[in-house]
């Protein structure tokens, strides 16, 4: 823009002037253009600089940290090993102690369909029969679940129970380790119980149930 219009007044100045007022003016315009244009590419230059330098803290702003500088925390949730109920409901077999103590009773009942099926019933069956029934619990009041683990390939099922289990009383200690056995073996995965007491195995309950081996359902007992 400064070169057209420098170009503009040495025009209108040869025209007013004659050729020699044009020269000498020529002459100085032309070096005072110089000098501008001088001037315009080192403040051009300056800018560049500037914005190179800026571009290069801010690269130095992201550089990577070393591998040893890097922190990652770890978050811990408890996970659940047992499915929660999607509102569906299925119907177990629950094996309690007649009335008069002398063989099994079943009763049907509703709980929630989960994926730990042999859990869910074995702690309804410990809640005990319905009220109006008029059936013995198949465990003393006070038993608790501590564990249980379904071992499908080898059809078997290891209860874990607390130690009221085994204050049972002498007569119907037979009749309650197969009225948890007969409701754990409707099952298909299992076949076969262990018992256990507080964790630790269990030879005898009492002095007439051997629990040496592991315990066969025994539908007979049912009336």
């Amino acid at each position: 823009m400064k070169k057209i219009l420098a170009l503009i007044v040495l025009l209108t100045l040869f025209g007013a002037s004659g050729c020699d007022g044009a020269k000498e003016t020529l002459s100085q315009m032309r070096a005072e253009l110089k000098e501008d244009i001088l001037n315009e590419e080192s403040q051009d230059n300056t800018v560049d600089l500037d914005i190179n330098e800026q571009t290069t803290a801010q690269n130095d702003q992201l550089v990577m940290p070393e591998a040893d500088d890097i922190t990652i925390e770890e978050t811990y949730q408890t996970v659940q090993t047992v499915a929660q109920s999607n509102g569906e409901e299925t119907t177990v077999q629950l094996y309690f102690i007649s009335a008069d103590g002398k063989s099994l009773v079943k009763e049907e009942k509703k709980i929630p369909k989960v994926e730990g099926i042999a859990r869910a019933t074995m702690e309804a069956l410990l809640v005990g029969p319905e009220a109006d029934s008029g059936y013995l619990p198949a465990a003393p009041a006070g038993t608790e679940l501590l564990d249980i683990n379904v071992k499908a390939d080898e059809k078997l099922c290891i209860v874990d129970l607390s130690q009221e289990f085994a204050d049972i009383a002498q007569q119907g200690q037979d009749l309650a380790v197969y009225a948890i056995t007969n409701t754990l073996c409707q099952f298909d995965t299992v076949d076969e119980v262990e018992f256990r007491i507080e964790g630790a195995n269990v030879e005898k309950l009492g002095t007439d149930v051997d629990l040496s081996e592991n315990v066969s359902a025994d539908y007979s007992l049912v009336k």
